[in-house]
């Protein structure tokens, strides 16, 4: 309830009187859950021109959003919204530790998919949620590219090379990967693969072993990732909005969703 202050005033006595009256008005109710939306490829950051014209979500911009609901004291549990098909790691990393961060009941709510990246991202929450018919998991590590030097051979063009450094232009899709270059980059992406597992398996209190025999890359269904520990609950919103009311012991209001 919010306190509204009336002034009346009038002349007694040749003496100007102040009354001063305090009515009490309803209060607009305010949201007390931070819902953090977590769409479309994921990368540490987004120019202007871009996070207007893609379907993209920068992880500087979520972990803010984690961050500034953790310092608000009107709020009491956050949501991250997930629907992602993954992208870069680094953003999934920053963001699952910004959840790992907070002191307040976190959620991971996957909507139609939370592969890869996202999936990641999501492990830092204290718990996950996910529909029957999501796509949960896509666990795994690809560089992969479109080598185009054979179509370049057949219309008559020649690849100069002219760099310093034996792997400086090992992507350059203009040439073939050699042998060498391919081991190092397959070397290299296993160390990503063995760091994600280690993460993954650490947030969701598994042996990596457990989390190595689900990443292969393929995806499951939210009823299939509840089998195999990938999720803690198959729900929606109404789900989530259930396991809140029972940890926060009262009815909360959701923000951006109630209100």
């Amino acid at each position: 309830m919010k306190n509204c202050l009336l002034i009346f005033g009038g002349i007694v006595g040749g003496v100007l009187v102040v009354t001063l009256v305090l009515l009490e008005t309803p209060s607009i109710s305010e949201c007390d859950v931070a819902y953090v939306p977590l769409r479309g490829v994921m990368t540490t950051y987004l120019s202007p021109d871009e996070s207007s014209s893609t379907d993209a979500t920068a992880s500087e911009d979520v972990t803010y959003a984690i961050d500034t609901a953790e310092s608000d004291p009107s709020i009491t549990a956050i949501i991250l919204a997930v629907d992602s098909p993954g992208g870069s790691p680094v953003a999934g990393e920053e963001i699952a530790f910004a959840l790992k961060r907070s002191a307040k009941p976190t959620v991971a709510l996957i909507r139609d998919m939370g592969d890869s990246a996202a999936y990641l991202a999501a492990t830092g929450a204290d718990k996950i949620f996910a529909s029957a018919f999501s796509d949960v998991g896509s666990i795994g590590i690809t560089s992969s590219y479109l080598d185009q030097s054979q179509y370049n051979k057949d219309q008559g063009y020649t690849y100069n090379q002219l760099s310093i450094g034996a792997y400086k232009d090992m992507f350059d899709p203009e040439k073939m990967m050699t042998s060498a270059e391919k081991a190092l980059v397959m070397q290299q992406l296993d160390v990503y693969y063995q760091q994600l597992l280690r993460e993954i398996a650490t947030n969701r209190k598994l042996a990596v072993d457990e989390i190595k025999k689900l990443s292969d890359g393929r995806s499951y269904t939210g009823s299939q990732a509840l089998e195999s520990k990938l999720i803690d609950e198959v729900g929606g919103i109404q789900e989530v909005r259930e396991y809140l009311n029972n940890v926060l012991g009262y009815a909360p209001t959701i923000c951006s969703i109630d209100i």
